[in-house]
Formats: C-alpha cells, sequence, structure tokens
C-alpha cells in the first residue's frame, strides 16, 4: 500500500511539475480570436521533427500532414505521395471492376466509408452481385475504415484483366458482412442502351445512359437515328434515362446538351469568389430543338449527369423527372510536385446556365417520383407520361415563340 501511494504521488508532482513549467515557459498567452498562421506552423513542425523523444523522419510527417490537411478540405481534394503515385501506375494495368465508389474520410469518432454509388451490367461488380447502396468494408484485408482518400481506395481496385481482389461487404439489404472475389475484366459492355417503346399507338426513344466516357454523345446521336429511322422517320418524344449515373467525362455531357439546345451558355465554372472562369457554350451544329425530350434521374445521378439535366432543364429543352439528385459539381485540378508526388485540388464549382449551384443542391425535378428504388419500371412510364401530358409541347412552344 506505501508502494502504491509513493507512486500516486510521483505521478501527482510529476504532472503538476509539467503543468508549472508549461505555464512558466514565456510562451505568449492564450487570447480569444488568434489563430495559428504559416509561420507559427512552421515552427512548431521544426519543433516536433527537432525534439521528439523519437527520431521523426521530416518527409513523413510533411506527407501524412499534407494528406491530412488536403483531404480535409472536401472530399474531392487529395494528395499522393511520389511512392503512391508509382504504385497506382504500376498496378493499373487495364483491369476494371464496372462500378463506381463513393469514399467519404473519416469524421469526429465516425470511421470512413465506402459505398457502391453505382455497377454497371455485365461488369464484374454486377457478376459478383454487387448492387448500389452496398458498403465496401474492406479491400484485400485493408480497412476501409481508416483510409484517408479516394486515392487508397482506388489503390486497392486497382490491377490487370483477370486480378482478383477479396472484399468484405455489407450489404444494404442484409447487415451480415459477406465475403466476395472481384476478377477485374479488361473491357466492359457499352454504357449506352437504346430501345423503341410504343404507347397508345406512339413511338418513343429509351436512351439509357449509365456513364459518361470517350464516345457517349456519337453513341447516344447515333441511337436516336436507328431509333427514328425504325419510328418511320418520327419520334413521339425521347426519354434519356439518367438513372443512376454516376457522372464522368464532362465534356461528353456537353457535347449531348449540345445536340438538343441551339445556343446559350451550357455549363459554368466559378472559382473563388465566384469569379467565372469558363462556359461551354452551344454551337448550333445539328441541334434537334423540336423533339419533346425528358431527362430521368433519380438520387444517384451524380457529376456530369447533373449538367447535362440541368442545362436542357434551364434552357427549357427537357423536362426532368424523378428525384433530386446527387449534388456534386465540383473541378478538379492535378498539380504535380517537384519530387513526383501528385495534389488535385478542387479549383472551381459547376453552375446551371441559369446559375444554379450543383454541388450540394443537386437538380431539382419538375416532376417529382417517389419509391423509384423499389418500382423501377414504374419510373419509365411517368417519364412517357410526361412526355405526352402536353407540357413538355408547351414548354417547347414557349421556347420557340
Amino acid at each position: 500500500m506505501q508502494i502504491v501511494s509513493f507512486a500516486r504521488t510521483a505521478v501527482a508532482f510529476a504532472l503538476g511539475a509539467a503543468t508549472m513549467w508549461f505555464f512558466h515557459t514565456g510562451a505568449p498567452e492564450a487570447q480569444a480570436g488568434r489563430t495559428l498562421n504559416a509561420d507559427a506552423f512552421g515552427k512548431a513542425l521544426k519543433t516536433v521533427l527537432e525534439r521528439h523523444v523519437e527520431a521523426v523522419e521530416p518527409s513523413r510527417a510533411l506527407e501524412d500532414s499534407l494528406k491530412r490537411i488536403v483531404s480535409g478540405l472536401d472530399r474531392y481534394s487529395h494528395y499522393l505521395t511520389a511512392e503512391e503515385r508509382l504504385q497506382l501506375k504500376q498496378r493499373s494495368r487495364g483491369g476494371l471492376t464496372g462500378m463506381v465508389v463513393d469514399f467519404r474520410r473519416a469524421e469526429a469518432r465516425k470511421p470512413a466509408t465506402l459505398v457502391v454509388a453505382a455497377v454497371l451490367p455485365g461488369s464484374p461488380a454486377e457478376k459478383v452481385g454487387l448492387a448500389a447502396g452496398d458498403s465496401i468494408l474492406k479491400i484485400g484485408g485493408h480497412d476501409v475504415a481508416f483510409m484517408v482518400s479516394q486515392p487508397e481506395v482506388e489503390l486497392q481496385l486497382a490491377g490487370g484483366d483477370g486480378d482478383a481482389i477479396d472484399l468484405t461487404v455489407q450489404r444494404r439489404s442484409d447487415p451480415a458482412p459477406i465475403a466476395l472475389r472481384l476478377v477485374l475484366a479488361g473491357q466492359l459492355r457499352d454504357v449506352v442502351e437504346a430501345a423503341l417503346v410504343e404507347q397508345d399507338g406512339q413511338k418513343f426513344a429509351h436512351v439509357r445512359v449509365r456513364a459518361f466516357r470517350a464516345g457517349v454523345a456519337e453513341s447516344v446521336r447515333g441511337a436516336l437515328k436507328e431509333l427514328r429511322r425504325s419510328a418511320g422517320g418520327q419520334l413521339a418524344g425521347v426519354v434519356l434515362d439518367l438513372r443512376g449515373n454516376p457522372g464522368g467525362d464532362v465534356t461528353e455531357a456537353v457535347l449531348l446538351a449540345d445536340g438538343f439546345v441551339a445556343d446559350g451558355v451550357l455549363v459554368r465554372t466559378r472559382g473563388r469568389g465566384g469569379q467565372i472562369l469558363r462556359e461551354e457554350r452551344a454551337t448550333h451544329a445539328s441541334s434537334d430543338e423540336t423533339t419533346p425530350l425528358v431527362v430521368l434521374q433519380d438520387s444517384r445521378s451524380a457529376s456530369a449527369s447533373e449538367l447535362l439535366a440541368s442545362a436542357l432543364q434551364d434552357h427549357g429543352r427537357a423536362r426532368v423527372v424523378g428525384e433530386r439528385s446527387y449534388g456534386k459539381g465540383t473541378v478538379q485540378d492535378v498539380i504535380g510536385l517537384d519530387d513526383g508526388s501528385v495534389l488535385t485540388l478542387t479549383i472551381a464549382r459547376y453552375f446551371s446556365p441559369k446559375d444554379r449551384l450543383i454541388d450540394g443542391v443537386g437538380v431539382e425535378p419538375d416532376v417529382h417520383l417517389v419509391d423509384m428504388g423499389k418500382r423501377p419500371e414504374d419510373a419509365l412510364k411517368a417519364a412517357i407520361s410526361a412526355l405526352t401530358s402536353g407540357q413538355v409541347r408547351k414548354d417547347l412552344a414557349q421556347k420557340s415563340g
């Protein structure tokens, strides 16, 4: 008992002495409103490197701090070390998962999460049963909860055609984790699907765009040309289906919008302070301004698909049917640093032609649908009903007038 009491007394004395030392070191008094500046940060970092009880590797400390700083700015900014960049380049050998994942970094007492945002038909992800809304807990034994940024996820999911990646997944409908083996593929099916839909003696084009990548706009134009020919030269309307479309190549979305809008701004980017950095405008070339058009979207429609929907909506060229979209509309600049590392930094936000903010807000539909995930077949019927309601033709008449 005397030994324990002595130990407690010694600890109390040491803590008290440390506290007294802290308040008498000559450090500036704490004052409300004072903030840490770059000079003070540099001094603190220098102190850590020189005085910590264990030797601290300067490059490692700088890399770790930069990772935390950048990834804390927003969900899409991140820093990749030279070593990580090299690893990603070596491992990225053309193997594709066929899914889009949404990484959210850890926040106050909450671990990082990785959720499947979209799965392409016929892809490796679909073949193992992955679906939008599923959570990925581990990738190849690496716990997602402790990952810092999207590039860490991409590194673990990279590989070549035929490479296998072990996943631990939690289904949206089942809390029990399961193990899956994902085998990467070198090629994926076309992301554009088109069909002719007949209703009440009228023929409509249903064009599903599951993601935006090179050649999508041309594929849609070709599909519509073929469907129009099959319909006898005239379509009663077009349903541009962007449900579950996570985005991709913004240029392709702009090209597709240009095919339906003859003039004016299609998308605008604004940087710090609201400064306009760029505007993409319609070019008048071969624009279809007369065929009734509806955009079908859901809560997972994001990024480039939102830019397309908002452009057509703002120009009065299409009605938007479905749910409010995801709300991702930022521009990243990829900056190579002298040591070979890479900084990906959000430098601007996208705005619609009428200057509506997309990021964090999404695109509000003209016609709201509920339970789209439970009754997906009803969504197409609702879109066609919107085409036949007369409101689309009224909008076109007002636009031409």
